[in-house]
């Protein structure tokens, strides 16, 4: 007999931590649209935006 397949999501290298946060209807369904449109998660987008706004702030 076969093994059984492991199921569920992939470790993952680097650890994640979650946070929660609003956003306005109009700006969510933006988001919704943008990843509908390049077959990336939501959560891709945001980091995305969130790493671009440190490097561009950070304190040097």
């Amino acid at each position: 007999m076969s093994e059984p397949t492991k199921r569920g999501r992939p470790k993952v290298k680097n650890k994640m931590e979650q946070i929660t946060f609003k956003l306005p209807p109009k700006m969510l369904k933006n988001l919704k649209d943008l990843s509908e449109k390049s077959y990336n998660p939501m959560n891709f987008h945001i980091r995305q935006a969130i790493a671009e706004y440190l490097d561009k702030n950070k304190k040097c």
